[in-house]
């Protein structure tokens, strides 16, 4: 009879020496800290759901007319100074569909962590029949909530990347890719509501007949996704590797 073995420490086939992509640690976390982080990516859907309540329904064509007024807000174009209607036309524009992106972004994550919370249930349910449960996903959530819970440290991609390939290791050997994921998610929601900005930008631009710089803006900001995506990409991957390393380490000491 054929056997197939898996490799102590890198989670290869012996058989084909190639990552599996059904391997799972013999010991995974606790269902109790997919609740944790289904709860966290939950509070901030709602955080982001209730800011952009505020600024669709709160942040009228009215207020913005009276901070206009006052002089609170003044839009320049290239030197041209924009008269009280197109700054007016151009704000709301750009509220409105940062309100929008604010919104779809906020009832995502919360649709998003429910359903976490299910297939990680049902997965845990599994490890009674089978023995093992999946991690790969879960390492690369628990990543990028790692990576937005310490956003107010510099390159935390790093931090969130460093954990999931950290968790990852033990089980695929596939701690890079899992941190490049981990730091890629975390991005998402800023990619998307940074996309209706740019929604916003566009159509302001094209109110006050300025549709040839409304494009150019399009272009700088699609540029700029693309560098948020692989700044988080980027340095997930980076913790990744030693996230991995410090766990083969650890398992070597054992």
């Amino acid at each position: 009879m054929e056997t197939t073995d898996t490799a102590a420490g890198d989670g290869r086939d012996s058989a084909t020496s190639e990552p599996r992509d059904d391997l799972a640690v013999a010991r995974p976390l606790p269902e109790y800290v997919d609740w944790l982080v289904g709860v966290a990516i939950a509070l901030g859907g709602m955080a982001l759901f209730v800011g952009g309540t505020a600024v669709t329904f709160v942040v009228d064509r009215e207020l913005l007319a009276q901070d206009i007024e006052a002089g609170e807000i003044t839009i320049v174009v290239l030197q041209r100074d924009l008269t009280e209607a197109e700054m007016l036309e151009f704000s709301l524009e750009v509220v409105n569909w940062t309100g929008i992106g604010l919104l779809l972004t906020g009832i995502g994550l919360v649709l998003f962590a429910i359903g976490y919370v299910g297939f990680r249930h049902r997965a845990h349910q599994r490890v009674t029949d089978e023995g093992v449960v999946g991690t790969y996903r879960s390492s690369a959530v628990l990543g990028a909530v790692a990576t937005s819970v310490l956003s107010f440290a510099p390159f935390s991609p790093v931090l969130g990347g460093g954990l999931a390939g950290y968790l990852e290791q033990p089980a695929s050997g596939r701690p890079v890719s899992v941190g490049a994921l981990s730091g890629f998610v975390a991005m998402v929601p800023a990619l998307v509501i940074l996309g209706f900005v740019t929604i916003g930008l566009y159509l302001g631009f094209a109110t006050i007949q300025e549709a040839g710089l409304g494009f150019v803006v399009v272009a700088g900001m699609v540029f700029g996704l693309l560098v948020v995506s692989a700044y988080g990409a980027g340095l997930g991957a980076l913790g990744g590797f030693a996230g991995g390393r410090l766990a083969q380490n650890s398992s070597d000491v054992e």
